[in-house]
C-alpha cells in the first residue's frame, strides 16, 4: 500500500543536530527493501507561493498557507506492506527524532490497475528538464462551492497533455493520518489530526515547469484553486550522503530568505498567459 510520509518540525519540534543525520542511511534501507518510490526535500515556507482563485479573480501571494512548524519541509512516497511498516519506517527517519512525521495513505480507486504506482518508474534517475515544484492541494472551507464539480480530470490530462505534472495523487483524509516522533529514545505514535485545523492536505502534485509564472499559472487552472487552496514549494535537493554539518553551515546563510520571485512580481504575467 502506498503511503506518503511527510516531514514537519511540529509543535514540539527539538533543535536539529547535523551530526545525528542519518538521513543516507535511511535511504539506503528503505532502497533496499524496494519501497522507495520517491522523495524530495522542500524549500523552506519562506520560498512558498499559495494560489487561489475567487470570483474569477487570481490571487497569488508569498509564503505558506499554514504556519511555519506545520509547513511540510519535505516527502518521501513508499509503498509499504502495511501500515505497521509504514510507521516502522517512519519511525526511523531523523525528522522522526526532533521533529513530526505524518504518514498518510493515498486513495486506492476503484479499477487501478494491480501493482501500478503512484511515481513513474525512472522518474528519481531522469534529469530535470525545468524547474520542479509540489503543488499542495489544500482543502479549504472557506473556498468557494464549485457547482461544476471538483474533479481535477481535465486539468490532469491537460497539464500531462503539456508535460508539466510528472505524478500527483489524492490522499486519504486527516482522520486517516498517523503521526510519529521519537523522544527520549521512545517510538511516539498517535492518530491525526495532529491539529484541529480546519484546512488539510488533500493531495499533491509533482510540477516541472519554466519558472514560478508558469507553476501558477498551473494551479490557477485547478479546480481547487476556486474550492480550496494550492501552495507552490520549489524542490531543495541534496545528497543524502554528504557531510550534514557541512551542508547545514553552507545553507544557513539561505534561510529566512525568499530565493522565489515575489509573487506580486510574477504576477503581470501569469495574468498574460492565463488568458
Amino acid at each position: 500500500m502506498e503511503y506518503a510520509l511527510l516531514y514537519a518540525e511540529g509543535v514540539d519540534a527539538l533543535p536539529y543536530v547535523p551530526a545525528d543525520d542519518n538521513i543516507g542511511e535511511w535511504v539506503d534501507d528503505i532502497v533496499a527493501r524496494g519501497i522507495a518510490e520517491f522523495g524530495m526535500r522542500l524549500r523552506p515556507g519562506v520560498d512558498a507561493t499559495t494560489v487561489r482563485v475567487r470570483k474569477g479573480e487570481l490571487l497569488v501571494s508569498d509564503g505558506p498557507f499554514t504556519e511555519s512548524k506545520e509547513s511540510v519541509g519535505g516527502f518521501d512516497i513508499i509503498d509499504a506492506r502495511d501500515l505497521d511498516e509504514a510507521i516502522e519506517v517512519a519511525s526511523k527517519h531523523p525528522v522522526a527524532g526532533f521533529g513530526r512525521v505524518e504518514v498518510r495513505p493515498f486513495v486506492q480507486w476503484p479499477g487501478a490497475e494491480p501493482g501500478a504506482r503512484i511515481v513513474p518508474a525512472g522518474l528519481h534517475e531522469r534529469p530535470a528538464q525545468g524547474r520542479q515544484y509540489v503543488l499542495f492541494v489544500i482543502a479549504d472551507p472557506d473556498g468557494e462551492t464549485l457547482d461544476d464539480g471538483a474533479d481535477p480530470e481535465a486539468w490532469v490530462s491537460e497539464m500531462d497533455g503539456r508535460g508539466v505534472r510528472l505524478f500527483g495523487d489524492v490522499l486519504r483524509g486527516p482522520e486517516d493520518a498517523t503521526f510519529v516522533r521519537r523522544r527520549d529514545g521512545e517510538v511516539l505514535v498517535s492518530d491525526g489530526p495532529f491539529a484541529e485545523a480546519k484546512e488539510w492536505l488533500a493531495g499533491f502534485d509533482l510540477l516541472e515547469v519554466q519558472d514560478l509564472a508558469e507553476a501558477i499559472e498551473v494551479a490557477s487552472k485547478h479546480p481547487m484553486a476556486r474550492g480550496g487552496t494550492l501552495e507552490l514549494r520549489p524542490i531543495w535537493p541534496f545528497d543524502p550522503h554528504e557531510d550534514h554539518a557541512a551542508r547545514d553551515e553552507r545553507e544557513l546563510l539561505e534561510f529566512g530568505v525568499r530565493l522565489e520571485p515575489h509573487a506580486a512580481d510574477v504576477a503581470g504575467a501569469v495574468t498574460e498567459v492565463r488568458s
